[in-house]
């Protein structure tokens, strides 16, 4: 027998080289189910959820934002919303205060409130100390105890001019027959420290609360001053009706003086 040096007729030949790149699969004649080299997996899931994220956050910021405009920062509508005043600061003057010192013209009779008046010659300091204010009588000639006229001063805080006025004149009359009280009428007197006046004039019988068929028929006014703090002086005058024209000057000079005072 002789000896053979190469393969026999039925040997397998060689295993097949391995495709570039990586092995070949078992049994199989090219390159198996691999990647390709150095290639990465693809973020496109991942970019997208990114994009719809950002989209949903400007959205939500635009409507916040329509909100604002329209409600305003606290929650009310803005056309209801007051803005802030702006401006500078404003400091109110003093009020002033009265001055009640007494004055050139403060001449007589101290009232009250700086208010001063000059009697008339012949005209005395009532007797009769339990009323208000200041009062004066005139006194007949040579009748003891009996008097012509009166003359009564009288302040107030809780009456303007007009109303004090018409007041005391409803008061001096309510012992009165057959009274007559006139229109009350707005004077100005030459002082701009009144700040108003009212005047009411009346007459009638006056009855005597002591003896009932004693009646003496009177003529008077009163004359009301308001000052510019609202204080009131009012003067009651009144003159029996048989003596008024002769002596209704004393009563006005009176008056005067009052005015002056303030």
């Amino acid at each position: 027998m002789s000896q053979q040096y190469g393969p026999g007729p039925h040997a397998p030949g060689p295993p097949p080289a391995p495709a570039p790149g990586g092995p070949g699969a078992p049994g199989g004649w090219g390159p198996g189910p691999m990647r390709p080299p150095n290639q990465q997996p693809k973020k496109a899931s991942r970019t997208a959820w990114i994009i719809m994220v950002g989209a949903i956050v400007a959205v939500l910021l635009v409507a916040g934002g329509v909100v604002l405009l329209v409600t305003g920062k606290d929650g009310k509508p803005a056309a209801e919303q007051t803005p802030d005043p702006t401006g500078t600061l404003y400091t109110p003057s003093p009020t002033p205060s009265p001055d009640d010192s007494k004055g050139p013209n403060d001449v007589g009779v101290e009232v009250g409130y700086g208010i001063w008046f000059t009697p008339s010659k012949g005209w005395l300091r009532s007797p009769d100390t339990k009323i208000s204010g200041q009062n004066y009588i005139l006194q007949q000639f040579n009748s003891r105890g009996l008097i012509d006229g009166y003359y009564w001063v009288r302040q107030t805080t809780l009456y303007d001019a007009k109303g004090f006025a018409e007041h005391l004149a409803d008061i001096e009359t309510s012992s009165y027959e057959g009274v007559r009280i006139g229109k009350t009428i707005e004077c100005k007197p030459d002082n701009p420290k009144i700040k108003s006046c009212y005047a009411v004039s009346y007459d009638g019988l006056w009855v005597s609360p002591k003896n009932k068929t004693i009646k003496i028929k009177m003529r008077g006014f009163v004359t009301a001053y308001q000052d510019q703090f609202d204080r009131v002086t009012a003067t009651d005058a009144a003159l029996e009706a048989r003596v008024y024209d002769r002596r209704v000057n004393e009563l006005k000079y009176m008056n005067n003086s009052v005015v002056k005072s303030f």
